[in-house]
């Protein structure tokens, strides 16, 4: 009788939908006193060389200190994790399996012993959507496969991630299932440019010393930059933080948000930060005519030498953008121009632990970091502000070191 009322149970969990199988990616963990790599692994269901293959900046591929942050592999997408009320029998029925089959695919002796937060590799040949969308028409749809991202269909069906997630209704671009039918839009159309651009990696390669994405060799050291300021609610708070942990930084400002907050400008210098060029008013730089582009150059400029006394010899163009044409006068004017090795997307990403996935899942040695203390009107960057505290913490913990991008590239800040 109690074995029938089970699976009558059984029966009724299985009509509503399971937990989404994956994401992609990492999350955040934040290390408590007496961790260790092995007992954070075992915490989450994944490999101690998954973690440690993740966290390139560790000093030591076993060291983790407390209070630093690490990155954690979020589950993949042909896998499960046991919840509160699971067993095995109900999350095989799910996926059309044996529970002998899922025991047998996950080394699982004891059919009746599964752990919350388990980790359960589902057989491909049969892995299935628990709650599969309505299949789209043929010629336009796109079954997800294991090891698939948005990026990487994206790129594949020649559209964007933006453009798949719209038209999927996807909140959350991490999360694919196996087995998910994926409406594709139209081919994005590329406008064809006037002229042959060079690519910034081929420019950098081209002027190894005007154009510089990170530092040369393997030292630990990092250069924090900041862009599009000053701004008078989040500069303040930036060099309150970064004075609190005697790091000094670059700020490559805008010289109409300069002009409007002279003091925050005297402060940056004053306080031993370095300030580049970051033009007058953020246009890309290869759409401008030459006069528009040397006048918000020289306005820039200005500014700055009549606020600090310094002519600075350090540039970064709007989102990283610049042509031959344009680069070569500013080598002429005696700019180095200055890109970055790692990106936080905090200006898109405004969450604290987004912005921490996306800056730790790249920093190695030598990095130039980016970072906004301004944005759009009324876009906040508090978030950016609220992850500095853990990135400095934890980098300083594996040995790094905090240069501003002059002593990084052993080059002038100034004219």
């Amino acid at each position: 009788m109690k074995k029938n009322q089970r699976y009558m149970v059984f029966l009724i969990v299985l009509m509503f939908a399971l937990t989404p199988v994956a994401g992609f990616g990492a999350q955040i963990h934040r290390v408590s006193f007496g961790e260790s790599l092995f007992s954070i692994s075992q915490k989450y269901g994944v490999t101690y060389d998954e973690i440690a293959t993740l966290n390139k900046f560790l000093i030591a591929p076993d060291r983790v200190f407390n209070r630093q942050v690490l990155l954690i592999p979020r589950d993949k997408v042909n896998t499960y994790r046991v919840k509160a009320g699971d067993t095995l029998f109900k999350i095989a029925s799910s996926y059309k399996l044996s529970v002998l089959e899922l025991a047998a695919a996950n080394k699982i002796s004891d059919v009746n012993s599964i752990q919350v937060g388990q980790l359960l590799h589902i057989p491909e040949k049969t892995v299935n959507s628990p709650t599969p969308p309505v299949t789209p028409p043929a010629n336009n749809s796109y079954t997800v496969k294991r090891g698939d991202t948005l990026y990487k269909i994206s790129l594949a069906k020649g559209t964007t991630v933006g453009e798949l997630a719209k038209v999927n209704n996807i909140k959350d671009t991490d999360i694919l299932y196996i087995g998910q039918q994926l409406i594709i839009p139209p081919p994005v159309k590329k406008q064809p440019e006037k002229e042959f651009q060079l690519t910034v990696s081929q420019l950098v390669k081209m002027y190894t010393d005007h154009f510089f994405l990170k530092g040369k060799g393997y030292d630990r050291k990092i250069a924090l930059t900041f862009d599009d300021g000053p701004n008078k609610i989040y500069t303040p708070q930036i060099l309150d933080i970064l004075k609190k942990y005697n790091v000094k930084a670059t700020f490559f400002i805008m010289g109409s948000k300069a002009e409007a907050s002279p003091e925050l400008v005297r402060r940056i210098v004053n306080e031993g930060h370095v300030i580049g060029n970051h033009t007058w008013n953020h246009p890309d730089l290869r759409k401008v005519d030459m006069s528009k582009f040397m006048t918000e150059l020289e306005s820039t400029e200005k500014v700055i030498e009549d606020l600090t006394g310094k002519k600075t010899a350090l540039i970064r163009p709007p989102y990283g953008a610049i042509n031959q044409e344009k680069l070569e006068t500013l080598i002429s004017m005696n700019y180095k121009t200055i890109n970055w090795s790692v990106d936080s997307v905090d200006w898109r990403d405004q969450e604290v632990d987004k912005i921490l996935v996306n800056s730790f899942k790249t920093i190695r040695t030598n990095d130039i970091v980016l970072f906004h203390d301004s944005s759009g009107e009324g876009v906040s960057m508090q978030a950016t502000v609220d992850s500095l505290p853990e990135l400095i913490e934890t980098l300083k913990l594996h040995g790094y070191s905090f240069e501003t991008v002059d002593e990084l590239l052993d080059i002038e800040a100034y004219k």
